[in-house]
């Protein structure tokens, strides 16, 4: 033997280690996984790619290693309505009950005594239930083959933790309790229920939740019409649906495919969760099947895996339409033959009467309603709930276009209105602006007056041929609106005007030949005159009460300077300061820098109500009296007075009434907090700020306390008197 040859060999041998212990590995999960040590895995399996492969092979060819089964006996007592089993004698653990081509009409009486029972096999008998069976809790195998079952409960099987196959094919059973399959906790592999009389099968039959792998569902050749979800049972993001299996439904009458709604119904609200079924095979061949609008999303998702479905079950073929007849769902969505895959809407779902909806979605998404010569006399008031519509109603005996939609959204939807060849002589006043994404074909109609709001859309969007109509002055708009002649669509709409015995493009006519007033030039320039002089007076009425307080406070200033000085006044105090007496900081100023400078330095006589007032004067009445006798108010303005504060509204108000009526007197407002304007919450304070008169306290220039005392002091030189100025300080 040379090296190459025990080269080879030792690869070889190496591989069918590898490939043994991998076989080996998926046998063991197997038996773990159902809890069988008898189940064995056949080579063969071993020859798949993947694991899951593997395991779905060894369980679907798997094998008992249980063997030498005693076999039972049927003993008929009375007739075929009182059987009994026969013990063999002898202690057995295990047994097998074959009864084929018998008579039996009920399961024998005493079977629940054999616990042991493994395999019955009770095929091609007359029995009608099999509910007693629920006891045998050992049972791997249940042959009842051409029977006369008709119902199946879904808690008959449920203690059976080692069943492996149920065959109840070729029976009567119409009626299946929902959750038979969801519920099913263990080792079910196959279960055969074809030939049978169920016209409905329910969504917890076909799938299961507590059993990692299955074999085959069998349900073909029944009547089914429809899925239901009696237990309205639903998918969970955490749902576990396992690894499935063969869930075969071919050779029945189902004919719609699941939609989004009838996906939510079967418990999937999100469509995406469908996707957790990818491991389960689905057969739905021969069944009547409408290939419509449901198709769409579903062959638009496969599009990118169509080459790779190539198992027989995937050949799924159209019954109706007639255009799609016998046509596999497969070469549809290869060839992307889309167009045809449409939905014809019910009365319902809003289709108009006299009108046939179709839905396509293939095609811009959009929703035909066809109601073209069916005597149609008005406008729909209802249209089905469609992003895309497209209304045809040509050829039908509308007098007017009156659209008047129950629902606001109809206007955004309609994309094609084709109103052609009808009895309509007046485009009559509408919100057509809302149908200015649509298309609207006229043609065929004696229009002969257009109002002018129908100007809202784009004259190449609207179809109109020729109109003839007599030409007035509101319709000289006209002229604006109709496309240009080089323009493409200038044949969209084209308007002649009767004119003196001719007819003639509105395009060409003036204002006077369609009836317009000229008016007189010199008339014109009057009224814009007048108009103008109108105008300056509201706005200069308007400016003057805006700025009333600025205007006065600037116009006594400039009396005051022309009318020179005044006569002394016989007065009590020179000062009365008025501020927010809570806050201590201003206090503290005025106490330790103010107060000093004025009365100490200046020799000015202060009245400062936080100091001055007298206990048990009312506060208000002493107010009145002060600020009557006392030459200048000194206004401190801090964050408090950003609004109406107690007593302060009623300092101001003195303040700027004795200010008002008194050219002698004068406010000094000081800027403690650096307010604006517009802060402030009486206007006529705001108006010292707005005209620059206040002095600023963040001014670190000199000293604010003796800026305010040389304003004080200031004396004329002539009367030795005090000027009083007005300046406004906010905070």
């Amino acid at each position: 033997m040379t090296f190459k040859t025990l080269r080879t060999t030792f690869i070889f041998l190496h591989y069918l280690m590898i490939q043994g212990l991998s076989y080996n590995h998926v046998e063991e999960d197997m038996k773990s996984l159902f809890n069988r040590t008898d189940l064995t895995c056949p080579m063969t399996c071993n020859k798949q790619r993947f694991t899951f492969h593997q395991m779905s092979c060894c369980i679907c060819k798997s094998k008992s290693k249980i063997e030498n089964l005693t076999n039972l006996s049927v003993l008929y007592n009375e007739g075929q309505y009182n059987s009994t089993i026969v013990d063999p004698g002898g202690h057995h653990d295990l047994y097998s009950l074959y009864h084929r081509n018998g008579n039996l009409t009920f399961l024998p009486n005493n079977i629940c005594k054999f616990n042991g029972l493994f395999i019955i096999d009770l095929s091609f008998n007359k029995i009608k239930s099999i509910d007693e069976i629920s006891c045998l809790t050992n049972l791997d195998t249940f042959l009842l083959r051409g029977n006369n079952v008709q119902f199946l409960k879904n808690n008959t099987f449920l203690q059976m933790k080692f069943i492996r196959i149920i065959d109840l094919s070729f029976n009567k059973i119409n009626v299946m309790d929902p959750g038979f399959l969801l519920n099913m906790n263990g080792s079910l592999f196959y279960l055969r229920l074809a030939f049978n009389n169920m016209s409905t099968l329910d969504i917890t039959n076909a799938l299961a939740s507590k059993q990692q792998y299955f074999c085959l569902v069998d349900y073909s050749h029944n009547a089914i019409k429809s899925i239901t979800n009696e237990l309205a049972w639903k998918f969970r993001p955490n749902t576990s649906l396992g690894n499935g299996g063969m869930v075969d439904a071919s050779n029945n009458s189902l004919s719609s495919f699941f939609n989004a709604k009838s996906l939510r119904f079967l418990g999937f609200e999100n469509p995406l969760f469908i996707g957790r079924l990818f491991s389960y095979g689905f057969d739905g061949r021969d069944n009547p099947w409408t290939c419509d609008c449901n198709i769409y999303p579903f062959a638009i998702a496969a599009e990118h895996i169509a080459s790779t479905m190539k198992r027989d079950y995937f050949d799924v073929r159209c019954f109706t339409p007639n255009s799609l007849k016998g046509i596999s769902i497969l070469t549809i969505i290869k060839e992307r033959r889309y167009d045809g895959l449409i939905c014809n809407l019910s009365l319902a779902e809003k289709c108009p009467p006299k009108c046939r909806c179709i839905y396509q979605p293939a095609v811009r998404n959009r929703t035909l309603i066809e109601c073209s010569a069916s005597n149609v006399t008005k406008f729909p008031s209802v249209l089905p709930n469609k992003k895309v519509l497209e209304v045809d109603l040509s050829n039908n005996y509308l007098k007017h276009l009156k659209i008047q939609f129950k629902h606001e959204q109809f206007y955004d939807s309609i994309r094609l209105l084709n109103v052609s060849n009808n009895k309509i002589h007046v485009l009559p006043r509408l919100h057509w602006f809302r149908l200015r994404s649509a298309d609207i074909d006229l043609r065929g109609n004696i229009i002969n007056s257009l109002h002018r709001s129908i100007g809202e859309l784009n004259p190449c969007n609207i179809y109109l041929d020729t109109i003839i109509m007599q030409c007035k002055c509101e319709d000289i708009w006209l002229q604006q609106w109709l496309p240009k002649s080089d323009s493409e669509c200038n044949k969209n709409v084209q308007v002649f005007c009767r004119f003196k015995g001719q007819i003639i493009p509105i395009e060409n006519m003036t204002k006077a030949n369609v009836g317009c007033r000229i008016p007189d030039t010199n008339v014109t320039w009057i009224s814009t005159a007048i108009v103008a002089a109108f105008l300056t007076v509201v706005l200069l009425s308007a400016s003057i009460f805006s700025f009333r307080f600025e205007i006065f406070i600037i116009g006594r200033k400039f009396i005051k300077y022309f009318r020179g000085t005044s006569c002394p006044l016989t007065l009590i105090y020179d000062v009365y300061i008025a501020c927010n007496e809570e806050d201590e900081k201003i206090r503290l100023w005025l106490t330790t820098h103010l107060l000093p400078t004025l009365e100490e330095n200046n020799m000015l006589r202060v009245f400062w109500p936080c100091r001055d007032s007298e206990i048990g004067v009312p506060r208000e009445e002493e107010m009145i009296n002060v600020m009557s006798h006392t030459q200048t108010f000194i206004i401190i303005l801090s964050e408090e007075y950003k609004g109406p504060i107690r007593w302060n509204e009623k300092e101001w108000k003195h303040a700027w009434h004795n200010y008002t009526h008194d050219l002698n007197r004068e406010i000094i407002i000081i800027n403690y907090d650096l307010l604006e304007a517009n802060e402030i919450a009486k206007r006529y304070l705001g108006a010292f700020l707005r005209i620059g008169q206040f002095i600023d306290f963040s001014n670190h220039k000199k000293s604010i306390e003796n800026e305010i005392a040389s304003l004080l002091t200031k004396q004329d030189k002539n009367l030795k008197k005090y000027e009083r100025k007005t300046f406004l300080i906010l905070k």
